[in-house]
């Protein structure tokens, strides 16, 4: 597993539910934009074991006691911001950088290395 998917794995496992409250409130600004970027993503990543395996412990991580303390609903809404930052980070040598940070945005909001050598755009 390549060094920016395990940190963003563990990462995952540290967030709180207020973390998870804020990636939730990104990921549904940016809604409808990611949808296209997504998609074509996911055609690419769907045959990578890198992906599945990642896939499956975003699944377990979502099953801790910080996100279990989350709605439902947000609940959803967070594990698919953290599924739409790990396509970015796996795919990241072949999405183009607006592509990149549609993708990555909502997840760093409270993770902001994923946007790194960006951080001056997290403040406009």
């Amino acid at each position: 597993m390549n060094a920016d998917v395990a940190r963003l794995l563990e990462d995952l496992r540290l967030l709180g539910p207020s973390g998870l409250e804020r990636a939730v409130e990104a990921w549904r600004r940016a809604g409808a934009a990611e949808d296209a970027v997504r998609t074509t993503a996911e055609k690419r990543a769907e045959d990578d074991p890198e992906w599945r395996e990642a896939e499956s412990e975003v699944f377990r991580i979502a099953q801790g006691e910080a996100w279990l303390a989350v709605d439902q609903t947000d609940r959803d809404s967070a594990v698919d911001a953290a599924l739409d930052a790990l396509l970015a980070v796996l795919e990241r040598e072949k999405l183009d950088t607006g592509e990149y940070r549609r993708l990555a945005a909502p997840m760093a909001a409270v993770l902001p290395w994923l946007l790194s050598g960006e951080a001056e755009d997290l403040y406009r």
